[in-house]
């Protein structure tokens, strides 16, 4: 018989805050260095780190069973389609003529 972790043990929970705020002073540290192009990934791929500690250990996704991790996973997914969508048609908009603002018109008197 093998034994079951139930929960997270105070030692993991603290090991999980100590991991997230070196991984939020390490966002910090990151922001007043110039990394160029490279800033964004970095700064999303800390973010995606600490989203992955918080559910896993906070939420307790690692030790729940498989049927809710796949829920979990499944509306990640959804949220990923939207978005992709959403970018895809901001992305493939066609640029509108402008017009002059409503009073703005030169006038030809005064």
């Amino acid at each position: 018989m093998s034994a079951r972790v139930e929960g997270a043990t105070a030692r993991g929970l603290f090991l999980t805050w100590a991991a997230l705020m070196a991984l939020a002073a390490l966002s910090l540290g990151l922001r007043f260095a110039h990394l160029g192009g490279l800033g964004m990934p970095a700064a999303l791929g800390i973010a995606a780190v600490k989203a992955v500690l918080v559910g896993l250990v906070f939420m307790e996704l690692a030790f729940e069973k498989a049927s809710i991790r796949l829920a979990f996973a499944a509306g990640l997914f959804m949220i990923a389609v939207m978005l992709a969508l959403m970018i895809a048609d901001v992305v493939t908009r066609a640029v509108p003529p402008l017009e002059n603002p409503p009073g703005t018109e030169p006038r030809s008197y005064g």
